[in-house]
């Protein structure tokens, strides 16, 4: 049985929420702003396209039809570039979580909620909303629980079997390790959706940039 395997269970639904919380927080990333053909962002080669990201922007506008579609994309993008910080910071660390502890979270979460369609609606009308694609859920409790572990490892303790003010400091330096490992990397969005800021992670164009109104993604245009 792994480390990660052994922590699950006595992780409890309330510390994940709270993990979910801080991972809301994660946003202070270092990155550069560039431009590729096709491409909405180019994270360490991965590549996120403009119609993969304005598809999963259709996706969430379906269940969520009040939204503002060019604020569901830069946050949809946001989500994409985070995920692939505590990725990578993981591996750095040493922690993993596998796709059965993955799929037992997603179901217990799915299960309180009642639907996928009900989770995404539940974040967006969350007290501090969080834009989520249904396509994006397992990557989201991934990245839950990968940042749980980072937390953990740090303390070398469980987070919700210890006095807060020591987890609230292994959540804390975890966020900085997730800045400390992006001013590494190379991360690039592309105009169109705005610039990577170091503190407020991406912020669009003065003009508005590029991204896609409600109108013209249900049209499908570009």
């Amino acid at each position: 049985m792994t480390r990660s395997s052994r922590r699950h269970t006595s992780r409890t639904r309330r510390t994940a929420v709270t993990v979910g919380a801080a991972c809301a927080v994660a946003l202070a990333l270092a990155g550069c702003s560039g431009d590729r053909l096709g491409a909405a962002l180019v994270i360490e080669d991965r590549v996120v396209t403009t119609d993969e990201l304005q598809s999963a922007a259709r996706d969430y506008l379906e269940i969520v039809p009040g939204a503002d579609a060019g604020d569901a994309q830069l946050s949809i993008l946001q989500r994409r570039i985070v995920s692939e910080i505590i990725e990578e910071v993981a591996q750095d660390v040493g922690v993993r979580v596998g796709a059965g502890e993955v799929a037992r979270e997603r179901d217990d979460v799915l299960e309180s909620v009642g639907s996928r369609r009900q989770l995404v609606t539940a974040l967006a009308q969350a007290q501090t909303p969080t834009v989520l694609a249904p396509e994006d859920i397992d990557s989201w409790v991934r990245d839950r629980l990968l940042f749980n572990e980072i937390a953990a490892d740090i303390c070398s303790c469980e987070l919700d079997q210890v006095d807060p003010s020591v987890s609230q400091q292994a959540l804390t330096r975890a966020n900085d390790l997730l800045r400390e490992k992006s001013a590494t990397m190379d991360i690039e969005v592309s105009p169109r959706y705005g610039a990577w800021d170091p503190d407020q992670g991406i912020t669009p164009l003065v003009s508005g940039g590029l991204s896609q109104t409600v109108d013209e993604l249900r049209d499908g245009g570009s």
